[in-house]
């Protein structure tokens, strides 16, 4: 398989790309790019907004009101999610906006958002094993982080080291 699929809207984006247990998943949202990481059973670790957001976001505390399943990543949460990062403006790493590592069904993280496979560092960066990059996403749900993409992405990859020339 490729490294990157082709770009799969809904409902086809979730029937028929062939997640494997480890992928990265790209999905273009209205004005931004968020990714999940597939873990197999059909479900999926992806950052939404932190808890913590709610209270200091008066849009994003109204909308995660209206969520009444809880269920993550929902249609609320998705809403959520964009209300987020259009706070974050173009610069998510340069903002206050905080995430939080979730796991949800993976059909309700895409929602009718268009989707593809990116294991794009797959030729550039050695993939944990598919056994430690699950391991690593259950340890990291509920973590907080800034960088969305990062955060989902360095489950997948080993970190480079980096060497110093003198």
């Amino acid at each position: 398989m490729a490294l990157t699929s082709e770009w799969k809207g809904p409902p086809e984006s979730w029937t028929s790309l062939d997640f494997q247990v480890g992928d990265l998943i790209e999905i273009q949202e209205n004005d931004h790019t968020s990714w999940a990481l597939y873990i197999g059973h059909a479900q999926v670790v992806y950052t939404g907004p932190s808890p913590d957001q709610h209270s200091t976001n008066q849009d994003t505390a109204s909308s995660a009101n209206q969520n009444t399943t809880g269920a993550p990543g929902g249609d609320s949460d998705v809403t959520n999610q964009s209300t987020a990062t259009s706070a974050a403006g173009p610069n998510e790493k340069d903002s206050n906006i905080q995430y939080q590592v979730q796991k949800g069904l993976l059909k309700a993280v895409i929602g009718q958002h268009t989707v593809r496979i990116n294991n794009m560092y797959d030729s550039t960066r050695k993939a944990f094993p598919v056994q430690t990059i699950v391991e690593r996403a259950e340890l990291h749900i509920g973590e907080t982080v800034r960088d969305r993409k990062d955060a989902i992405i360095n489950l997948r990859y080993e970190r480079q080291m980096r060497v110093w020339h003198l």
